[in-house]
């Protein structure tokens, strides 16, 4: 098909960021709808969203948009007048057609408009404008899109629900009417991506309040400038006095170091997005996997309204969509067997989130069976992922991990759900990529909780800078539980491993100059730092030689060439311009460093 010819760039781009915000909020809306069918406010929202999408279609001149749209107006406003009853079946109908609007906008939005399949949605449509409406679609097959590969292994990325189960195939379907976990192959395919491709990252909207504060802070850094400016012209004139020179210059840098902050402090707070972004897709996900499973959820969502930073925001829907998976398939038990434990029809699915200090912590709860840790343990044995010595050793929490295991899962046979393996993999995978940690809490036959915790940007960090043989090390506060000066006489060898006492606990650990191969410049005298590290319940001791001090830096990645270097997690510049690299302690700690310190 031949490229979009639209006169007016600037209408376009102003139609697809209108019609992409109204299309994001409209899936939460119609869900809600669902459980409030008596809500006329929420109804008329519903309506004119859709009617606004028409409208402007209409005036852009795509054709098969408001084909779609203009029928599913027509549904809603019968449903406005109560000519119609909101019934999960005619939402079934309004969510598949609302998923074939999103398919051609993104289709628009690509460049290329695609020459999709649009009667099988309108064909349920129509029954629901006649007189003597069916509350729920025709049960005869209908034509489906043009032919689609079903795929064969689960999506790694946001997806996006289909309509029931049993209800006729659509444009939108697959694999028995199954898309809750899977993803296409690229464009052009119908469903493919859908959440991603409708969702902007090129533009973020601000508060003009927000840049009032950045545009003031901007002046002030102009006046020290001139300041700066007028110093330096004073400094190459001759007979300038040095303590006067000194007390300027000393003023001048407070100020200077006062304003970059407040200035670094409000582009932080622009780059900073609602988490409600990523939440508002879930209940219309938990909605389609409960009818698809046969199971009723109470999907509850707390902190919204918890800000982080867009690069978080854009990496953490694949995480949480595994997560919210796992509890509904996996967690949550079939409302006859959760009667039969004592506990209501309904599961209780809570999803959270709060800031706590530079992190946000994220919360995936559910009330269903919890982790039984014998069955994981089996499991892991008879798939060869652990042997029996080390199962006979695990801890609670070590067996928990297990499930992060690749190619781990406790489903004997592999559904369109779950069952490969792969899922809790990748959130792990995910979470360690944006230096997060994920914490497990399980009771069984209570329920289990997945916590995230998650730095509130990627852009700038507190650090703590420490000399290794003369090397400038920069280690992320976040992950330093404690600093001790040392002397190395008491240091042991425990099995080859160089380990000290702390208080109760025996610290392995790890001297840097051998895991990055430094030369050693001088001989070490007898005392030296640990710096004491830690990942969820894991502890290591990095020893260096000195402590520099705390400092706030901006990461600067190392590029594809030096990418995924073992312990290292990027780079900074300096004050006096020289380069440190970061490092990763959690990368350390969870791949077991430790050996490299012998």
């Amino acid at each position: 098909m031949p490229p979009i010819d639209c006169e007016d760039q600037e209408l376009l781009e102003g139609f697809l960021a209108e019609t992409t915000e109204l299309l994001e909020k409209l899936d939460d809306d119609l869900v809600a709808l669902e459980k409030s069918t008596d809500d006329a406010d929420l109804l008329n929202r519903i309506f004119r969203s859709i009617h606004t999408v028409k409208g402007a279609s209409s005036f852009l001149g795509f054709d098969l948009l408001v084909k779609v749209t203009h029928k599913t107006e027509d549904v809603l406003n019968r449903l406005r007048k109560g000519e119609l009853l909101v019934t999960p079946e005619i939402m079934d109908v309004i969510l598949e057609a609302t998923d074939l609007v999103k398919v051609l906008v993104s289709d628009i939005k690509a460049g290329e408009i695609q020459e999709r399949e649009v009667d099988g949605t309108i064909t349920k449509l129509l029954p629901l404008l006649t007189e003597n409406a069916v509350v729920q679609p025709p049960q005869e097959e209908v034509p489906v899109a043009a032919a689609e590969p079903e795929p064969d292994e689960p999506s790694v990325s946001e997806p996006v629900a289909s309509p029931l189960q049993d209800a006729p195939p659509a444009p939108l379907q697959k694999s028995g009417g199954d898309v809750v976990m899977k993803k296409t192959p690229p464009p052009p395919k119908p469903a493919d991506g859908k959440g991603e491709e409708l969702s902007d990252n090129t533009t973020v909207r601000v508060d003009i309040k927000r840049l009032d504060d950045l545009m003031n802070q901007v002046g002030e850094l102009v006046l020290e400038r001139n300041r700066m400016i007028q110093i330096n012209q004073n400094l190459q004139q001759d007979g300038v006095d040095k303590i006067d020179f000194n007390e300027e210059f000393g003023k001048l840098t407070k100020r200077m170091n006062f304003v970059t902050s407040e200035l670094q402090m409000q582009v932080l707070k622009m780059r900073m997005l609602p988490v409600e972004k990523v939440f508002k897709k879930f209940p219309r996900i938990v909605r389609s996997m409960a009818r698809d499973l046969g199971k009723e959820v109470d999907l509850q969502i707390f902190g919204e309204e918890t800000e982080l930073d867009r690069s978080v925001v854009d990496e953490i829907g694949d995480p949480l969509i595994h997560l919210i998976r796992n509890a509904m398939d996996h967690g949550l038990e079939m409302p006859d067997q959760r009667v039969s434990n004592g506990k209501p029809r309904v599961g209780t699915l809570v999803l959270s989130a709060v800031h706590e200090g530079n992190q946000i912590i994220i919360s995936i709860k559910d009330d269903g069976a919890g982790i039984d840790t014998d069955r994981v343990g089996r499991k892991a044995l008879e798939k060869g992922l652990i042997t029996e010595e080390q199962l006979s050793a695990m801890s609670q929490r070590e067996l928990f991990d297990l499930i992060f295991l690749p190619g781990f899962s406790t489903k004997d046979k592999a559904s369109d759900l779950s069952g490969r393996g792969v899922g809790m993999d990748v959130v792990r995978t995910n979470i360690k990529k944006l230096n997060g940690l994920i914490e497990i809490k399980s009771e069984k036959g209570l329920g289990s909780e997945f916590i995230l915790r998650l730095p509130l940007t990627l852009a700038i960090i507190q650090s703590l800078l420490v000399e290794v043989e003369g090397e400038v090390y920069s280690i992320p506060l976040s992950s330093v539980l404690e600093t001790l000066r040392v002397d190395q006489r008491q240091f042991h060898m425990i099995g080859g491993q160089e380990v000290l006492k702390l208080r109760d606990m025996v610290l392995p650990l790890v001297r840097l100059e051998r895991v990055f191969r430094v030369q050693k410049r001088d001989e070490q005298g007898d005392f030296c730092y640990v710096v004491v590290v830690g990942s969820a319940d894991k502890r290591m001791g990095l020893v260096v030689t000195r402590l520099v001090g705390q400092q706030e830096v901006a990461i600067k990645s190392l590029g594809n060439y030096l990418a995924n270097i073992p312990g290292i997690a990027g780079s900074t510049i300096l004050g006096d311009g020289r380069v440190a690299l970061i490092i990763d302690p959690v990368g350390l700690v969870e791949n077991g460093e430790c050996g490299s310190g012998r």
